[in-house]
């Protein structure tokens, strides 16, 4: 139902033509498979020859006839005939069938066209309201849309019924123009009542969602057990059976006006069938009567006019369906045609990329200033800082400051609005985006466990690829060695159950470690750590706090935690609010000031001290301790 409402009231922005996706869609076929494409091609000639001989042989018999042929000669000449009408028959079909299932196959293609797409495009895609609308039609067309698959057959298709449309049209002409328009216009009209009956339905089915959206919740809350005890005790089964049932009465109705509208089609077409027949035959017979043509010609006329209203009417119901295909096809190319901003030159190359990863990275922003699309406010403005090669930096501030955003700009995510970023004097536009995400490496507060082996996870590489010491380096920092060890598979152990059936499952902590040990392995000269102690108990996050210092010796390391006591160890903190770094220094020199930073830390100390004290005392009554963790996360986390 959801899919159908798409296809019928999505319109799809027009940004390529037809004749462009035609060209399109040819080409790839003849990349994904060249036998498709000169299927689609050639499957003209064999369907119009067949169904020529097909108008040829009752017309060819009565000349036969007529002439007194004998009677071996006759069977001779019609058996030629119907053989070679059976053989072209035959390369039709099975061009027919073949495209067929190949267009199945062509759709499995451009679905795997759009993963690599989609893992490729820059990160602030992701992100894009518009960009996702972009990206949903396009998966959606690639993974169920019968617009990309059906046009293996529908462009063979109009190229074949317009082949026999302009040779029988011609034919039909040269005897009689006023035949011809009789039969385009009878066609025509029966396909302007059958066009109009599909307008009908698409107006209906717009409202016919309502009435759906109301039955598929009422569905929902009836096998919800959340909501079913509501049900029960307010008394609102006989409410939601009214609705119910008038949500379906009001759906019959709308399914009904349809199934009229299409009669009328059906019955206005009959009607005109009999009348174009009838002016048709009479036209033919009057022709007949005058000796202006033979029997045979007769009979072939007759074979003509039928050939040339099926092919005609062929013709324009493709083109009837050209809209959603190239409709289907515009997404799909808007997709895959979107250029990302990074630099797809040479880059800075390998030696300048070597030499930070051995003398140090320094970051710098000069004049930054980063708004949101759609926004009218910066959320970061004119962020200027320097971390130098080595350096250890907390960022923080409160909810909003902009401190993902910030960690966001130096893990390259975004792209200044205003400003330049710049590593090691070198400005990020520089490098390409493989280089630069070399160079960085992130624990992000949200990461993702990967449907693969524990192994993989924590490196992202295959496992006879996997840097063994540097993977013992990390877990041991990171605090998840003991977990490892403790798996009866060690690193081939498979995470995700919704994926793998015998999966393993984290605690928060243990994840938190995980990904931990995943950040230290990749041994990036800048190492960003956002709330890496958010789901940790106070002996990890200390232990956590001793490892990191080991961790990013000689590294230039960003860390961003709600927690102020903890970024004392950091050699320089920034204050960030209202997207504007208003303080910076240590921790002991913003405390000793009448600073913004004193006075939150303040703010944070009272409530610990607070959750302390209801602490001693839900223990003095007997009470089991259950922290507050809304509340531990205090004034600071984002």
């Amino acid at each position: 139902m959801l899919y159908m409402s798409k296809v019928f009231a999505d319109k799809a922005r027009r940004k390529y033509g037809l004749v462009s996706n035609f060209l399109y869609h040819m080409s790839a076929s003849k990349a994904w498979d060249k036998k498709l494409f000169w299927a689609q091609i050639l499957m003209a000639v064999p369907n119009v020859t067949a169904s020529f001989l097909a108008t040829l042989l009752p017309s060819k018999l009565v000349a036969d006839l007529t002439a007194r042929m004998t009677l071996s000669g006759m069977i001779l000449e019609l058996a030629f005939l119907a053989a070679l009408m059976c053989l072209c028959n035959v390369a039709s079909n099975m061009m027919l069938a073949y495209c067929e299932m190949q267009g199945d196959f062509i759709s499995f293609h451009y679905a795997n066209v759009f993963a690599h797409k989609m893992m490729d495009v820059d990160y602030d895609y992701l992100e894009d309201k518009d960009y996702q609308k972009i990206s949903g039609n396009a998966w959606r067309t690639a993974r169920f849309g019968q617009g990309v698959s059906g046009a293996a057959t529908l462009f063979p298709m109009f190229l074949y019924s317009m082949a026999g449309v302009l040779i029988y049209g011609v034919l039909i002409g040269r005897k009689s123009i006023l035949l011809l328009l009789v039969i385009m216009a009878s066609v025509s009209f029966s396909l302007f009542l059958l066009s109009l009956a599909r307008k009908k339905h698409a107006q209906y089915y717009e409202q016919l969602q309502l009435s759906s959206r109301r039955e598929n919740y009422i569905t929902e809350q009836a096998t919800d057990s959340s909501a079913g005890k509501d049900i029960r005790l307010y008394h609102l089964a006989s409410w939601f059976l009214e609705k119910y049932e008038a949500s379906l009465n009001e759906m019959g109705r709308i399914y009904g006006i349809i199934h009229d509208w299409y009669l009328f089609r059906n019955v206005s077409h009959a009607f005109l069938q009999l009348i174009m027949d009838g002016m048709a035959y009479g036209m033919l017979i009057h022709m007949l009567v005058n000796g202006k043509i033979t029997a045979a010609e007769f009979v072939f006329y007759i074979g003509l006019i039928s050939g040339f209203s099926v092919y005609f009417e062929t013709a324009l119901r493709q083109i009837m369906s050209f809209g959603n295909t190239s409709a289907s096809i515009s997404y799909l190319r808007e997709f895959l045609e979107t250029e990302n901003g990074w630099s797809d030159g040479e880059g800075v190359g390998e030696e300048a990329l070597k030499k930070m990863r051995e003398q140090g990275l320094k970051l710098e922003f000069r004049d930054v200033t980063f708004t949101y699309p759609g926004n009218e406010k910066p959320t970061l403005k004119k962020i200027n800082m320097v971390i130098k090669p080595g350096e250890k930096v907390a960022l923080i501030g409160l909810n909003g400051a902009g401190k993902t955003t910030l960690v966001k700009l130096m893990c390259g995510f975004y792209h200044p609005t205003e400003g330049e970023i710049f590593v090691n004097d070198i400005p990020i536009n520089h490098f390409t985006r493989d280089e630069y995400y070399s160079l960085v490496s992130v624990l992000f507060q949200d990461s993702t466990m990967m449907a693969v082996s524990l192994d993989e996870n924590l490196t992202g590489q295959n496992p006879e690829d996997i840097d063994r010491a540097g993977l013992e380096r990390a877990l041991k920092l990171s605090g998840f060695q003991d977990v490892y060890d403790k798996l009866p598979e060690k690193g081939r152990t498979l995470l995700v159950k919704e994926v793998n059936e015998h999966a393993v499952d984290f605690s928060g902590g243990e994840k938190q470690k995980l990904l931990f040990a995943r950040t230290i392995y990749l041994n990036a000269p800048l190492m960003i750590l956002d709330e890496p102690t958010a789901a940790l108990d106070p002996i990890a996050e200390n232990e956590l706090y001793l490892n990191y210092g080991k961790a990013v010796e000689q590294k230039t390391s960003v860390y961003i935690s709600h927690r102020l006591s903890s970024t004392r160890f950091c050699d320089r903190i920034l204050l960030l609010e209202h997207g504007e770094i208003i303080e910076e220094g240590t921790h002991e020199g913003l405390l000793a000031g009448d600073t913004r930073y004193a006075e939150l830390f303040e703010m944070q100390s009272r409530y610990y001290r607070q959750e302390d004290e209801r602490k001693r005392k839900s223990e003095l009554m007997g009470d089991t301790w259950q922290a507050d963790q809304e509340g531990r996360k205090g004034v600071f986390h984002e």
